[in-house]
């Protein structure tokens, strides 16, 4: 299910919803994550991340 709004989240927050989320920036990744994880950086570097499905 894709959410009806956008969210984004910088790396070390909590996550806000189980989902899979997807880096934003030039390059793209995806991580399932559960809510209350800390967001990830991505090779050692913080980003954001927005939530692309809820699960």
């Amino acid at each position: 299910m894709i959410p009806h709004t956008s969210i984004s989240v910088a790396t070390g927050l909590p996550c806000p919803e189980s989902g899979i989320w997807e880096s934003v920036g030039n390059f793209k990744t995806t991580v399932l994550l559960t809510k209350g994880e800390k967001m990830p950086a991505y090779c050692g570097t913080k980003i954001k991340w927005r939530l692309i499905q809820i699960c």
